[in-house]
């Protein structure tokens, strides 16, 4: 009779089992990371918009957001250090929305 360990089958199981839970653990860890919400994307989709043209008319972020522009800027930078957002972007929406120190 084979050795557990030179089995086939076991070999398999032992596998599948494995690699479920490393599955199982990513899961885990995505389940832990920060999500953004729809703010975010609203905050992110309305700052890429109007990048262009060298960010919102003051009357845009009072309406869609309740911010004043430096509330508006502050919080965008917030989101984009807390979730990010690709390189591209991040370099219009510097010339677009610059940070304030």
């Amino acid at each position: 009779m084979p050795s557990p360990k030179s089995d086939p089958l076991e070999v398999d199981v032992r596998r599948y089992r494995r690699w479920r839970d490393r599955r199982r653990e990513a899961e885990r860890h995505r389940a832990r990371q920060p999500r953004p919400g729809k703010e975010v994307d609203d905050i992110l989709d309305f700052a890429r918009t109007w990048a262009p043209f060298g960010g919102p008319p003051e009357e845009e972020t009072l309406v869609n957001f309740g911010m004043c522009p430096t509330r508006f800027t502050e919080r965008l930078w917030q989101v984009i250090g807390e979730f990010g957002c690709g390189r591209a972007d991040e370099t219009q929406l510097k010339r677009a929305y610059p940070q304030h120190e």
